[in-house]
């Protein structure tokens, strides 16, 4: 009778261990376990997105994402995050994303960020106020980066573009330049005598002339040339002087 209790025994014991095995399957030990992704992390993984599709210079442009500020919990597993945008077109302002976030290739969650895009661009402003008339000089101007929707129409973005003109109307200080607003400045006005000059080499011949039209620097004007009583087109260089090509 003893060894027949023996090897019912035993044969509890191999059952049992087949029970395990069958409710503990290789891997079982990451059951239970989830993966965390962070707000944070979830919303710099969006930002590197839209950095990557828009049209402009990155480092010119202010993204913000809002996301709620919940962190997401999945199961454990190979975490594939894909973004994708509803228009197939990022804009200028707030829009859309769409965030699909699979676990071992099985979709777990789908989720909906807002995107705000901010791009800037130069535009030359006055530092100062400036009157009509006025030339304007480095010490009036400067370069501010603006959002490039609130740019207003024909704003001029370069310092060159913009030290030496003449302001056509009263700037009050903070306003942007824009191409309406100066113009080259007049240096000769039709009647006045000038002294023409042609160069070639180191020879050198002057004339007298008279202004046909009014003209700035390097602006081409008629100019009569009173010793051959010829008109001619000549570049302007100052007030006084008018260039042609020997």
């Amino acid at each position: 009778m003893a060894k027949i209790k023996k090897v019912v025994n035993i044969s509890q014991m191999v059952l049992g261990f087949f029970l395990v095995a069958a409710f503990n399957p290789v891997g079982a030990e990451s059951a239970g376990k989830t993966n965390t992704i962070e707000a944070g992390v979830l919303e710099a993984k969006a930002i590197e997105f839209v950095k990557e599709n828009i049209p402009w210079d990155p480092d010119a442009t202010e993204i913000k994402i809002e996301s709620g500020g919940q962190d997401v919990v999945v199961p454990f597993g190979a975490v594939d995050i894909n973004f994708n945008l509803p228009a197939r077109k990022i804009r200028m302002g707030r829009f859309p994303i769409t965030v699909r976030i699979a676990v071992d290739n099985i979709l777990q969650k789908r989720l909906r960020l807002t995107a705000r895009v901010t791009h800037f661009a130069p535009v030359v402003k006055t530092l100062r106020r400036v009157n009509r008339g006025e030339i304007l000089t480095p010490g009036d101007i400067a370069i501010e980066e603006v959002p490039s929707n609130r740019i207003v129409r024909n704003a001029l973005t370069s310092i060159d573009d913009v030290v030496g003109n003449q302001v056509i109307r009263n700037m009050g200080m903070g306003k942007v330049v824009t191409t309406s607003s100066i113009h080259k400045p007049t240096l000769v006005n039709k009647g006045d005598q000038v002294t023409i000059i042609a160069e070639s080499g180191p020879m050198k011949i002057t004339a007298p002339g008279i202004v046909g039209q009014k003209g700035f620097k390097n602006s081409l004007v008629k100019v009569l040339n009173i010793q051959t009583q010829k008109t001619i087109f000549a570049k302007v260089q100052d007030a006084k002087t008018v260039k042609v090509k020997f």
